[in-house]
């Protein structure tokens, strides 16, 4: 099978691309992984230090890594794993990084704590999911007087108290663009939620809530008694073609509520931004010592890190 599919993508010019750079295989063609062309090479007799191997060896390092979490590794330690991984002096790969850095398979990012090395691929989600959020980080001022009313008349609605903190949360998310609410389990999210909820329903708003997994959504649904889905399917995710809600099909409505951010990756956060529209106000609602995403990256805590966003 993979023969064939080998064949159908390269034709006459197979031989060619197997004798000069059997890692391209790796790079072209799904199924094929850095092992099998490995393999491939070593039976054709390329040595064990050619430059292909280094640059689709490092390449690899760093998508195993995608596979445990991680967006971009510290340049030592991918260094120190692709030498194991190839059996190479890592002081081969110094001039290897900056070639992929120049072709742009790879970025290379000074920080504090000395240089990291990213996939051209995840450093775009992140820097583009990073420019969406600052866009929707809005300030809406509401009259404070206002919102105390609108706060005394969710009281008397719901029958529910709602602490300082909890009010403070609400006039936070009535008034920003992007609103973060965080706390361990049994701290009053949900009921600050349903705060939330009821403030935008009292401003005439349409409302959508959505979670990461199934369970979550239904758990949503439960407590609020609204009709709340998966992202995947709020999105209209449809295999292979993707994600049918994007730039041009956004989502309608005022204000989406999420939950269980924590678990949200951001290969997902990048999707969800795009299909958001301008106007839209987004509340995210996490605690990031839950359980983290499956996918790379670790969304909500960066975002809390970042300080740039309104976080009660």
């Amino acid at each position: 099978n993979l023969g064939a599919k080998i064949y159908q993508k390269y034709g006459q010019t197979v031989y060619g691309v197997l004798q000069e750079n059997p890692y391209r295989l790796a790079e072209d063609i799904s199924g094929v992984g850095f092992r099998i062309a490995d393999e491939i090479a070593s039976r054709i007799g390329i040595h064990t230090d050619s430059d292909y191997r280094i640059r689709s060896g490092m390449l690899y390092t760093l998508l195993q890594a995608s596979g445990e979490g991680h967006i971009y590794l510290p340049k030592e330690e991918l260094f120190s794993r692709a030498s194991g991984l190839l059996g190479v002096d890592s002081s081969y790969m110094e001039k290897h990084l900056m070639d992929m850095v120049v072709d742009r398979k790879l970025i290379l990012k000074e920080t504090e704590d000395g240089a990291v090395v990213y996939p051209t691929r995840y450093y775009y989600l992140e820097l583009n999911s990073a420019r969406m959020l600052c866009e929707l980080n809005i300030l809406c001022p509401e009259d404070e007087e206002m919102m105390e009313k609108r706060i005394n008349r969710i009281e008397k609605e719901t029958g529910t108290r709602l602490d300082e903190m909890q009010k403070q949360a609400v006039a936070a998310a009535a008034s920003h663009g992007l609103f973060i609410l965080t706390g361990g389990p049994g701290t009053g999210k949900t009921t600050t939620t349903l705060g939330i909820i009821s403030a935008y329903k009292q401003a005439g708003c349409q409302i959508i809530l959505a979670a990461p997994t199934g369970r979550a959504a239904k758990r949503m649904s439960e407590a609020t008694g609204m009709e709340a889905k998966t992202i995947h399917r709020l999105l209209e995710y449809k295999p292979p073609e993707g994600y049918q809600k994007n730039e041009e099909h956004p989502l309608e409505g005022d204000v989406l509520i999420l939950d269980e951010c924590s678990m949200i990756d951001i290969m997902l956060m990048y999707n969800l931004l795009k299909a958001l529209p301008q106007q839209m106000s987004l509340i995210l609602v996490g605690d990031i010592d839950q359980l983290p995403s499956v996918g790379a990256g670790n969304v909500l805590r960066d975002i809390i890190d970042s300080g740039c966003v309104p976080v009660v």
